[in-house]
């Protein structure tokens, strides 16, 4: 039989997830009974600012309260711009790597950006972030990672990830780079499948474990696993999460010291292969400190047990269990104690914070608006000609992906952008028609009509090259109007038309926030000239 002291020292070894936005049954046992150490929050546990900052103070409290020994470490996916569980009114959208990346002076902007949302956690009583990303987007068409990279540059990922971790360390936010050894050169996304990265180990060294090697260099706290198999270094198809082979390049030739967690093993890369349960208990055999399981509350209680078991048996020892609650012991000295944990604020400091966020972020979204192409003379265009505004609209029902991972919230790679970017276009050019379409409804013949009629089409596409009917309308509209002008704003993936020399006028802009697109309309109508710099490698036209 396992004694309670037992399983909730195993349980400190675990991150959760809930669904709620107040403590309820399953969170509560998971804490109380299963002595978990930390907790990871998502959209779906956000209703308000007053809600968020009770929520984290009646978890420590809880926590307290079942003699834990140290506070939980309370996580979130801040990642900013694409992948933002903290949005507005919330809390001010900051900008995103890829937008980071492409800005003027983006290392210090990264860094700003970093403390900035450090502060804005730290609020609320969250005191982990798993960010950086440290993935290297190599692949285009990689359906997870996109523009949550910085770029397909392994020294400029580094450099920005580096930044990144400096700014949240320095605001006293646990930074976490992601997603080792790296997941950016896959075309699957792990939390529907296993991704299989070919590739040997002098091809890695060149790419995807550069941005790992300085942040472990540069004493990053945290860094999270990837469920992708590297069967050139393996043998097998195991995930990295849990092969020794590759958590070995990271412990041992890296000599990385700190915290190692795992993505949700509730992922298929791990629930469809090994089981989430038994994933648990190989994670921590391979070398990982922290099991992350988000979702379930029966799966993460028989995970804990699992483990508990395993120990009784011998399958795993008890000094492996202990090296790693001393790793997260020292983590939690360093970023907590129960005086901050049980502390709380006020909307009014939380007006302060959002403000310079949103004052930072603002200027940071200017400096990162990139034409790559333009026609001599056409920008800045007149308010005053016959504007039309393409963009693409949802088909539901949708679902999946890193930016709902199980929320209501749509996820990462949905076609569409927001209802309201037309309002944008409207504030300067209030005549401005807007057209929606999606794949299902394409433009009716009135629609080309008015597309054909007007002096200037703005359109909007969201990972075109994913979305093979938002590239083939792109190029439709390019051939219908022949030499008048069109203007395409890719508003996520910066691929849209890349490479098509049709498409004469390309703006990029790297993430689908309301703040991102806005400032494309500025450069579009004169009020702001386009500073951004390009961070992935393409055909020069």
């Amino acid at each position: 039989m396992v004694s309670t002291e037992q399983r909730k020292k195993v349980g400190q070894l675990f991150a959760v997830g809930f669904h709620g936005t107040a403590v309820d049954d399953n969170i509560k046992s998971l804490i109380q009974d299963y002595g978990v150490g930390a907790v990871v929050l998502f959209k779906r546990n956000v209703s308000s600012a007053a809600q968020l900052r009770a929520l984290c103070h009646d978890l420590q409290a809880l926590a307290r309260a079942a003699d834990h020994p140290r506070p939980l470490l309370i996580g979130i996916d801040q990642e900013n711009g694409l992948v933002t569980r903290l949005s507005p009114p919330v809390a001010a959208q900051q900008p995103g790597p890829m937008t980071l990346a492409a800005a003027v002076a983006s290392s210090d902007a990264a860094a700003q950006v970093a403390a900035a949302t450090a502060e804005t956690l730290r609020h609320f009583g969250i005191n982990v972030n798993y960010a950086p990303v440290a993935d290297v987007n190599s692949e285009p068409l990689n359906p997870v990672i996109g523009v949550r990279s910085p770029s397909d540059d392994p020294h400029q990922v580094a450099r920005l990830a580096a930044a990144c971790a400096a700014g949240l360390r320095a605001g006293g936010v646990v930074p976490c780079a992601k997603h080792f050894p790296g997941h950016g050169d896959t075309a699957v996304d792990s939390h529907y499948g296993l991704p299989s990265i070919d590739k040997t180990r002098a091809r890695l060294d060149e790419t995807e474990l550069v941005p790992f090697a300085r942040a472990a260099r540069e004493g990053v706290e945290m860094v999270m696993t990837a469920h992708i198999a590297l069967p050139r270094l393996t043998g097998t198809q195991t995930p990295a999460t849990l092969a020794p082979e590759v958590l070995g390049i990271l412990r041992g030739e890296m000599r990385f010291e700190g915290v190692i967690v795992t993505d949700c093993l509730e992922m298929d890369g791990i629930r469809a292969t090994y089981g989430t349960v038994e994933g648990a208990l190989l994670a921590l055999k391979a070398g990982v400190d922290s099991v992350m399981i988000c979702h379930t509350y029966e799966v993460q209680a028989a995970a804990v047990d699992r483990v508990c078991s395993a120990i009784e048996k011998g399958e795993i020892s008890q000094p492996r269990i202990d090296e790693s609650l001393a790793r997260l012991d020292k983590l939690k000295d360093k970023f907590t104690s129960w005086e901050q944990a049980l502390q709380t604020s006020t909307d009014e400091a939380l007006a302060e914070i959002n403000a310079r966020g949103a004052k930072l972020a603002r200027k940071i979204y200017s400096d990162a608006v990139t034409v790559v192409r333009s026609e001599d003379g056409l920008l800045p265009t007149s308010p005053a000609v016959k504007t039309v505004f393409v963009s693409p609209g949802p088909d539901f029902p949708v679902g999946g992906g890193a930016v709902n991972s199980g929320d209501a919230a749509h996820p990462t790679r949905v076609p569409w952008v927001s209802s309201s970017f037309g309002d944008e276009i409207r504030k300067h050019c209030a005549g401005a028609e807007e057209i929606r379409y999606t794949e299902k409804q394409p433009l009716t013949d009135e629609e080309w009509a008015k597309v054909e009629a007007a002096d200037v089409v703005i359109l909007a596409t969201r990972n075109a090259r994913e979305a093979p009917y938002q590239q083939r309308l792109g190029l439709e509209i390019a051939r219908r109007r022949g030499n008048r002008p069109l203007i395409s704003v890719a508003t996520c993936a910066p691929y849209d038309f890349l490479d098509e020399a049709a498409v004469r006028n390309l703006i990029v802009v790297y993430e689908p926030t309301l703040e991102a697109f806005r400032s494309a309309v500025d450069v579009i109508y004169g009020i702001d000239t386009p500073r951004g710099k390009l961070p992935v490698a393409h055909k020069k036209n």
